[in-house]
């Protein structure tokens, strides 16, 4: 992980500073919004399409059930790291790691429930608020660094002001204990009951989880009365919700997560899929592995003979990736999945059917902030097209998620150039724009 610290020994010193009263609801959207872009420059952002879409379907779920200050703004971070934070103007970050060790949908409901409620209940905006600066880029930099992990640590203490606004990060046991009652009242009415976060905290505990961070950085004080007072308040119960494509989430994460760690050389599921070749998720696993080498055949048969009620997704995406995209449509054609949908829509772009490719894009509009590459994939082929106006609106947008502000303005003054300054279409982008540029004034 060290080639991320001189990126975050340079986010310091784009600091920028206000003064620190109570912050109002457009100060804490827009830094909340700084501190988005410096995390998705420094910090390594999922790309993976099965989570993104996946996790927007819980904040979904999750968001429909409360009344929350901010739209929530979810960021998969691609680490094993166990950790996850919410941020000022609704934004949530989760590393990957905290995924993977999840036994069950309810856990990672339960966790961003939690999350949910401390931006609710406006806890960070409270801490920052008694600083007497508030530095985004400081806060990125540290965030990144929890979620990232590793000596990347080392850079977000270089100043006395680092170490002031870490501590800004802290929340308090009054927190902690109202994030968990606020969070499991909203799991359980999302369908999920109200024990998955002291579900995920006896595993953590038990792990020794609270060891995995020093005290300066440690988020989530794991207290044995909090695990305590959550389940004198629930009793257990099954999940109202479909969780059943959730299994093959954590494996797929914890394929991916090892596949970065250490290659092809070794793998869980194959030993999995050799003990039982009748287990799905064991197949899943296998079927995987043999994608990411390359074997494209042998993933095929795997996800052939497999008992899953999801092969046909997962056949999709292989074919997808073997750019056999007549098979691949064949097989999602059927599915409302978002990520099926997601791949259908890569399988006509494969094909040449873009009026097809860009009607399913565009029906997964709403997915594109937690998966840009929606956003991306739209505006390659409508300007490929020829509309040139929605082709740069499109990747200004992407840019826009990805942290690229330069790339970001120059596609959004593209678009509002070709779709005319007083056209419909350009008052958004300039909006958008204009977000832009006021982080350019800082």
């Amino acid at each position: 992980m060290r080639r991320y610290v001189p990126i975050l020994a340079i986010l310091v010193s784009l600091a920028f500073f206000t003064c620190a009263w109570a912050l109002t609801n457009e100060e804490e959207r827009r830094y909340g919004k700084e501190i988005f872009l410096e995390v998705a420059r420094s910090a390594p952002i999922n790309n993976d399409p099965y989570v993104s879409l996946y996790m927007s379907d819980i904040r979904g779920r999750l968001e429909a059930n409360t009344v929350m200050p901010f739209p929530i703004v979810l960021t998969a971070i691609d680490s094993p790291t166990i950790d996850a934070f919410a941020t000022i103007g609704g934004y949530v970050y989760i590393a990957m790691g905290l995924i993977a060790t999840c036994d069950n949908e309810e856990e990672l409901a339960g966790v961003m429930a939690h999350e949910f409620a401390h931006i609710k209940k406006r806890h960070i905006a409270k801490r920052m608020a008694k600083q007497k600066y508030i530095n985004a880029t400081m806060v990125a930099t540290m965030l990144a660094a929890m979620l990232v992990g590793d000596s990347a640590r080392d850079a977000v203490l270089v100043t006395g002001m680092g170490a002031a606004q870490t501590m800004a990060l802290r929340y308090s046991r009054e927190d902690e204990d109202e994030a968990d009652r606020e969070g499991s009242i909203l799991a359980d009415k999302s369908g999920y009951g109200g024990l998955g976060i002291a579900d995920f905290l006896k595993k953590l505990r038990a792990a020794g989880g609270d060891k995995l961070y020093p005290q300066y950085l440690l988020t989530h004080p794991y207290h044995e009365s909090r695990i305590i007072n959550l389940e004198k308040k629930w009793k257990r119960k099954p999940p109202s919700v479909d969780t059943s494509l959730f299994p093959y989430i954590i494996a797929r994460t914890k394929v991916m997560l090892n596949h970065r760690a250490s290659g092809l050389a070794d793998n869980e599921w194959l030993r999995r899929y050799a003990r039982d070749n009748k287990d799905p998720v064991a197949a899943y696993g296998a079927s995987l592995y043999y994608l990411l080498k390359g074997d494209f055949d042998e993933a095929i048969r795997i996800s052939r003979a497999s008992p899953s009620p999801y092969k046909d997704l997962f056949l999709g995406e292989i074919y997808v990736t073997a750019r056999r995209f007549p098979e691949a449509a064949a097989a999602l054609k059927d599915t409302r999945l978002p990520v099926g949908r997601y791949f259908l829509g890569r399988a006509y772009e494969g094909m040449g059917r873009n009026d097809l490719a860009v009607k399913t894009f565009q029906d997964l509009a709403s997915y594109a902030p937690a998966y840009p590459d929606i956003y991306h994939r739209l505006g390659m082929i409508l300007g490929r097209a020829g509309d040139e106006a929605a082709g740069h609106a499109y990747l200004g947008r992407y840019y826009v998620y990805k942290g690229n502000v330069m790339l970001a303005k120059t596609n959004l003054e593209k678009a509002i150039s070709r779709y005319g300054i007083n056209s419909r279409e350009s008052a958004e982008l300039m909006r958008l724009l204009d977000s832009l540029e006021d982080k350019d004034k800082k």
